[in-house]
């Protein structure tokens, strides 16, 4: 159950982002659906490389290579299933980019 501390902080982070963003209902529902797959699959990627990787080695793989991917990822979802049409990869954009600052804040406060 280790991933379920950083799913909660995303889940928290980007369903506030987004709905300040103005999403509302079903749209909301797909930046949760969305986050409920990516999340844990990073954090199961993340969790194989502790068996091979240094926590620096891990970080670069994780910004550099598997977040991009789930922006993107996401991005394609937001693009073709939101209510109204959006920039899909500027939303991704602006709701991964706050939770890795958001998480970012909560592991230097607590």
């Amino acid at each position: 159950m280790f991933f379920l501390k950083p799913l909660l902080l995303t889940l928290i982070f980007e369903l506030l982002i987004a709905f300040l963003l103005g999403l509302h209902g079903k749209d909301l529902l797909l930046v949760f659906l969305a986050n409920l797959i990516t999340n844990p699959l990073l954090s199961l990627l993340v969790g194989g490389m502790n068996a091979f990787l240094s926590a620096g080695q891990i970080q670069l793989v994780v910004y550099l290579l598997l977040e991009p991917l789930i922006v993107l990822s996401e991005a394609f979802l937001f693009q073709h299933y939101l209510n109204k049409k959006r920039n899909g990869l500027l939303l991704s954009l602006l709701l991964n980019g706050g939770s890795i600052l958001g998480g970012i804040l909560w592991n230097l406060l607590f």
